[in-house]
């Protein structure tokens, strides 16, 4: 899900103006007289996007001796972005919580492949057969993974359903696959890699109608697949596009980095040798013609320790809307705009191993899953004459975006609870849960979902989540300006970590060979004449 503060330990480093081993350490560069200056590259933002550029480039320079300098600004204390673990109690001898992007799953090549390489400690997460689905009203069923709950899951929505559902989302993750081979290796445009991977019709669509389309039935998709965007996305079924519908179905096999999924991002960094700035903001970016090479060059305003020598490339790594940058002599435009889901994420630790059924309608000592799932389609919602509203983004007009805003009064009250571990504090057992809803939700709350009197430990936090993802026809650019790259153009698309090491790795592609003359692999010619041939099981990126 889709997907989201501090880490102590960084957060104590940074406040004492250190990081830890093996981390390059910021200072000049004396470049000789006479001497090719190298390529300057200033990346903004840290987590996903950013660590991934910086680790992309090093591989070039493993494999081609080139001579590219890299700085690394992020306006936070740590390197992560919206992957980030807290402790309970904040006792680091507890065991951490990720607050925001918690899984990838198998078909995530680049962060299994990283584990793997960076030696990371992997858990598997259990498929869990403890789901109850909530309309705001009632229970519509809880699943445990009996042969009777079997029955009746497909009593509910016949077989159908859920194999048509599985094959579309199947033949979607085959075609994204291939963005890890040369034959859609990188790409200039979002609207062009939409229509390579055939899912042009699929983005101007709403998950109702693409997957209805597909034999579906109507309320399967309002319910299962519902289930799935809201935990996901926060966003229903009738009102996301297709593609990210189809994101939220793939699940199977998930996994975290034992102690948090940042520490791969963390190591990208560390390997890549680029120059890290923490607690440095980035507040402009002015465009000039360079006397010395007649190119187009970039100077970074903001923070004092900011290098005032010119960049020949920019690569912005953090979503343009929030990020407070203004430009100044450019014609660079990141329309459409795009909006982000406010979502706040409360992590709980309770006594109580369940939630309480009758907080949800259910007699006393019913039982009520470990998953709590939500679908708001009920009656006539989610019909396909009133689904497929196509959000003009590209407007500023809030006349014209009002459709795309999210509706923070609906039913029911919250997007997920689930939970997560069992932990021993001063004695006693506790259970962390975590809650996905659209506003704050107070103790008092808390103890009317779990019991009065369970709640211990209780931490929240409010992020800009992920993109509102409404059926679109356009996306922002990959490339704003000349020298100036984009790697959060790829969320409204498909808004993953994942799919931020693919911007990331197309980016540094295309700034290679337009530096260069050759990409992060080398150049030569496959039988697609995509490029240098990779073979099936290998990921191109890391092998060529």
């Amino acid at each position: 899900m889709p997907s989201l503060t501090s880490y102590p330990r960084l957060t104590a480093l940074a406040l004492l103006g250190t990081l830890p081993l093996g981390w390059p350490v910021v200072q000049a560069t004396q470049v000789q007289l006479g001497a090719t200056p190298p390529l300057r590259v200033a990346i903004i933002g840290a987590g996903a996007g950013g660590s991934s550029a910086a680790f992309w480039i090093h591989k070039a320079k493993e494999r081609h001796g080139m001579d590219v300098q890299v700085d690394i600004f992020e306006k936070l204390n740590y390197v992560g972005g919206r992957s980030i673990t807290v402790h309970p109690y904040n006792d680091p001898s507890l065991p951490s919580e990720e607050l925001g992007a918690s899984i990838f799953v198998p078909a995530n090549k680049n962060l299994f492949r990283a584990a793997q390489e960076f030696g990371l400690d992997m858990i598997e997460l259990f498929d869990e057969d403890d789901v109850t689905l909530w309309d705001g009203d009632q229970v519509l069923f809880t699943y445990t993974g009996s042969w009777w709950d079997n029955l009746k899951i497909l009593w509910r929505y016949g077989y159908r359903s859920p194999s048509k559902t599985q094959a579309l989302t199947q033949q979607m993750t085959d075609r994204v696959l291939t963005m890890y081979t040369p034959s859609l290796a990188h790409w200039t445009s979002i609207q062009g890699l939409s229509k390579a991977l055939g899912f042009a019709n699929y983005t101007t669509q709403s998950g109702f109608d693409l997957f209805t389309s597909q034999g579906v039935r109507p309320k399967f998709a309002e319910e299962m697949i519902e289930a799935a965007t809201r935990v996901n996305y926060a966003q229903d079924v009738t009102t996301i596009h297709g593609v990210g519908a189809g994101v939220c179905m793939v699940a199977g096999g998930a996994a975290q980095i034992a102690g948090g999924n940042y520490k791969i991002f963390e190591e990208f960094i560390k390997r890549s040798g680029a120059k890290l700035h923490l607690n440095t903001t980035v507040s402009g970016l002015q465009k000039s013609l360079s006397a010395s090479t007649s190119k187009h060059v970039w100077t970074l305003d903001g923070d004092s320790n900011i290098p005032s020598t010119p960049y020949d490339h920019v690569i912005l790594a953090a979503p343009f809307a929030s990020s407070g940058i203004t430009i100044q002599d450019s014609s660079a435009s990141f329309l459409p705009k795009v909006e982000y889901v406010r979502l706040h994420v409360t992590l709980v630790s309770t006594t109580s191993s369940s939630a309480r059924p009758e907080r949800f309608g259910l007699q006393p000592g019913t039982h009520v899953g470990k998953f709590i799932l939500t679908t708001e389609n009920r009656g006539d919602k989610g019909r396909p004459e009133s689904s497929s509203v196509i959000c003009d983004t590209g407007s500023l007009d809030p006349a014209v975006g009002a459709g795309c805003k999210q509706n923070l009064g609906s039913k029911p009250d919250f997007n997920s609870i689930t939970y997560h571990q069992t932990f021993e504090h001063k004695g006693r057992k506790e259970h962390i849960w975590k809650v996905f809803s659209m506003e704050k939700k107070s103790n008092e709350w808390l103890e009317d979902v779990f019991g009065e009197g369970t709640v211990g430990w209780v931490y929240r936090k409010e992020w800009h989540s992920y993109p509102v993802l409404h059926p679109v026809r356009s996306f922002p650019p990959v490339q704003a300006d000349e020298g100036l790259w984009y790697v959060n153009s790829m969320e409204p698309f498909i808004s993953t970590m994942e799919t931020e090491t693919l911007s990331s790795r197309n980016i540094v592609d295309n700034l290679l060979k337009e530096s260069f003359g050759h990409g992060i692999c080398p150049s030569g010619i496959s039988p697609d004449g995509s490029g240098n041939k990779v073979e099936d099981e290998k990921i191109y990126g890391w092998d060529c």
